[in-house]
C-alpha cells in the first residue's frame, strides 16, 4: 500500500510520540547527575522521557515544543500507512550567509516496525515538493550517523557531504577582561540576526534554531535542572556581535558557546568578543566552553585559543 504524507496537526501528537518511542529499548530515570536506574515509561516524569530523545518522547513536552515550532515556522509532516501514522519529518525554511537559502530537514523518524517500506523516502520526497513550491533549490540535513543507516538513506536519495562540523573547546582565562566592549542585554523579541550574521560558533543545528534556543531557553522541558543561559549583543567599535552561553546539561562547569558575527568581521573584533565571552563564562563559574563550527572557521578560531577535539556528523545537501 502506498505511503500517504500530509501536514501534521496537534491531534497527531500521540501518534508522533508513539513513533519516536518505538526506537527506545529500555527506559531510565534521570537525576541532575545524569541517567539513573531503569524504569517503565509510565514511571517516568515528562522531562525524564525527554532525556531519551527530545520532546517527541512525551505528549506534554511535544505540546509545549509545538509553540516553538510555530514561532520558527517549522512544518511538521507525517506519513501514514493504512491510516496509521508511521513516520514524521519536521522541516524549516532557512536563510543564512553561510549555507544560503535552503529547506532544512530537522527531525526524521520512522516507526521501528515500519522501516524499509519507503516511509522515509516518501517524507523526503514531500519535503522536496515543499521546497520547489516555495522556489527553494536546496535541501540540507545533518544525519544522525553519516556512516550508519541515516547517512546511507540520504546518500541513496541524492544527498552529498558538503560542510564538515568540527568540535572545539576553550578554557576561559582566569581574570579574562571584557576588552572595553559594550555589552547589551537582549529581549526575546529582538530582531533575529541569523539572515545577515554568520553563525561562527554553535553549529549543533542550523542558525535559526540556535538563535531561538538562545532567546527562548528550553524552559519547562528542563525545569527539574536549572541551567544558566546568557545572551548578549556585544558592540566593539563599529562591529556588532551576538553571543549565547548556555550551561551544558549533566556537565558540571561546562558551557556551550554560540556566536554570530558581522559578515565582514575582523579577526581583532572576533578576538575581543571571544574575550568577552570568556569573562561572562567565568562570571557564572564555567571552567570550559564547548562549541561546534564549520571547517571554514576552524583556522581563525584556532588562533584565538580554541582546541579542536574532533569532528561530528557533517551537513549534507541535495540540489533540486
Amino acid at each position: 500500500m502506498a505511503v500517504r504524507v500530509r501536514r501534521a496537526e496537534k491531534r497527531d501528537i500521540p501518534a508522533i510520540v508513539e513513533v519516536n518511542c518505538s526506537d527506545v529499548e529500555r527506559w531510565y530515570h534521570f537525576t541532575p547527575r545524569g541517567r539513573a536506574e531503569p524504569a517503565s515509561y509510565e514511571e517516568l516524569s515528562s522531562w525524564e522521557r525527554v532525556m531519551h530523545g527530545g520532546p517527541w518522547m512525551d505528549e506534554a513536552a511535544l505540546s509545549d515544543y509545538w509553540r516553538r515550532m510555530e514561532r520558527l515556522g517549522v512544518i511538521p509532516l507525517v506519513a501514514e500507512l493504512e491510516g496509521k501514522v508511521v513516520g514524521h519529518l519536521d522541516v524549516i525554511f532557512c536563510k543564512d550567509p553561510v549555507l544560503g537559502e535552503y529547506l532544512y530537514l530537522d527531525v526524521l523518524m520512522v516507526h521501528k516496525s515500519y522501516r524499509r517500506r519507503g516511509v522515509a523516502r516518501a517524507l523526503i520526497n514531500a519535503a522536496e515538493d515543499l521546497a520547489k513550491d516555495r522556489g527553494f533549490r536546496k535541501l540540507v540535513v545533518q544525519p544522525e550517523d553519516y556512516e550508519g543507516p541515516s547517512g546511507l538513506t540520504y546518500r541513496s536519495l541524492g544527498f552529498r557531504r558538503k560542510w564538515e562540523v568540527a568540535v572545539l573547546s576553550l578554557t576561559p582565562k582566569n581574570g579574562a577582561e571584557k576588552n572595553e566592549a559594550k555589552v547589551q542585554s537582549i529581549s526575546p523579541d529582538e530582531e533575529r540576526p541569523v539572515e545577515a550574521f554568520p553563525m561562527v560558533c554553535g553549529w549543533y543545528v542550523v542558525s535559526a534554531k540556535m538563535w531561538d534556543y538562545a532567546v527562548h531557553p528550553r524552559g519547562t522541558l528542563y525545569t527539574a535542572i536549572p541551567l544558566h543561559s546568557l545572551v548578549f549583543k556585544v558592540l566593539i567599535n563599529s562591529e556588532a556581535f551576538y553571543i549565547h552561553i548556555g550551561e551544558k546539561l549533566f556537565a558540571n562547569g561546562v558551557g556551550v558557546l554560540c556566536l554570530w558575527a558581522p559578515q565582514n568581521f575582523t579577526e581583532e573584533g572576533l578576538r575581543r568578543v571571544v574575550g568577552t565571552a570568556e569573562a561572562l563564562a567565568s562570571a557564572i563559574g564555567l571552567k570550559k566552553l564547548e562549541t561546534r563550527t564549520l571547517d571554514m572557521f576552524v583556522e581563525v578560531l584556532g588562533k584565538l585559543g580554541f582546541r579542536r577535539e574532533g569532528f561530528t556528523e557533517p551537513f549534507m545537501v541535495k540540489e533540486l
